[in-house]
């Protein structure tokens, strides 16, 4: 990593590492995401910048880039799965839209108007504090929690690091691994291939936790992309983590701490347990094409049929988000349903 090459915001990123981690300026991979993408000043969510849209300076777009049609299906499948659960008539101005880790992405409704009581939005810094009638919505908020790398080598499993020098980093392997690892380590698998890794999203389900133990009722309902355990432990020989800048995806984690957008897979099974241990009912997950398909039919139809034998932008946006070869089948959606009074 040249000096001519770095952007000031980095370097000045790896100046708070040096300082701020141990004295080894040794970081486990979540503690160095931790100052990555969070840092108060300069980390990637943190920094005042547009990150996120269709744009050739944004890093990369999310559903909810497709403005107010992702929103028209969001809204009609809310109605749908509470017409599921609640006995009676549904009026949308009866609940709380809870946003969690919402992006900056355009409205989801023309022209401001909400459908909701209420819309409560909590960004990285904000503390979670909601009660009531909720519908807990998230739209790739557990993709972007710190995670830890582990490999398999010397027939055990190590966890990786990042060595911050000064103005340099590097991947390492730590001598010993972090206390979230080693309280893991028994759930991992044995007999596994020589190198491979696992980049484990275990915040994810730490944040799951938390939000599910709040005292709220209703609707649980994440958009995000992630694999049962059994997949992520045995079918990403390489992990599932990646970097990303103006719209290119790339494996490596530590180009440019700051700049750049860090994700990987997130695990399906253990934001179902965050659910069924907070009684939550009906818990599924879906692709997003299964989704909308089979809970915003109304809105789907009448997008489809709004300009029969013409151009369409809101049917060619639809399709972008339910085809199966674009946004259809690489997110997948996790909903739950928690009855009042539990």
């Amino acid at each position: 990593m040249s000096d001519a090459l770095v952007h000031p915001n980095t370097l000045k990123l790896i100046e708070k590492m040096r300082g701020g981690g141990p004295a080894n300026h040794q970081l486990n991979y979540k503690d160095f995401i931790q100052f990555a993408l969070y840092d108060s000043e300069i980390g990637y969510y943190c920094r005042d910048s547009e990150r996120v849209g269709r744009l050739d300076d944004t890093d990369f777009y999310t559903s909810q880039s497709l403005g107010p049609i992702f929103g028209a299906l969001v809204i009609d499948a809310v109605r749908t799965l509470l017409e599921e659960q609640e006995p009676g008539p549904i009026e949308l101005k009866e609940w709380t839209l809870v946003e969690i880790g919402y992006e900056k992405d355009p409205g989801w409704w023309e022209e401001g108007a909400c459908p909701f009581r209420d819309n409560l939005r909590f960004g990285p810094d904000d503390k979670l504090n909601f009660t009531g009638n909720c519908i807990v919505f998230s739209n790739e908020l557990f993709d972007a929690q710190p995670f830890h790398r582990i490999a398999y080598l010397e027939d055990r499993w190590m966890e990786l690091g990042v060595y911050v020098a000064e103005n340099q980093l590097s991947e390492i392997i730590l001598n010993e691994p972090s206390s979230e690892v080693t309280a893991f380590i028994n759930q991992l698998p044995i007999n596994t291939p020589e190198g491979y890794i696992i980049d484990l999203p275990l915040a994810a389900k730490s944040l799951a936790d938390t939000i599910t133990n709040l005292n709220w009722t209703g609707l649980f309902i994440a958009l995000d992309y992630g694999k049962p355990w059994a997949q992520l432990a045995s079918d990403f020989p390489y992990g599932t983590a990646r970097a990303y800048f103006k719209h290119k995806q790339s494996s490596d984690l530590i180009a440019q701490p700051g700049m750049q957008d860090l994700t990987c897979h997130i695990c399906w099974d253990w934001l179902e347990e965050s659910l069924e241990s907070s009684n939550f009912q009906n818990i599924e997950v879906k692709s997003q094409e299964a989704f909308f398909v089979k809970h915003a039919a109304n809105s789907i139809q009448h997008i489809i049929s709004a300009k029969l034998g013409q151009f369409d932008s809101n049917r060619q946006s639809l399709m972008h988000l339910i085809h199966p070869a674009t946004m259809g089948q690489q997110y997948q959606v996790l909903t739950g349903y928690r009855p009042g009074g539990s």
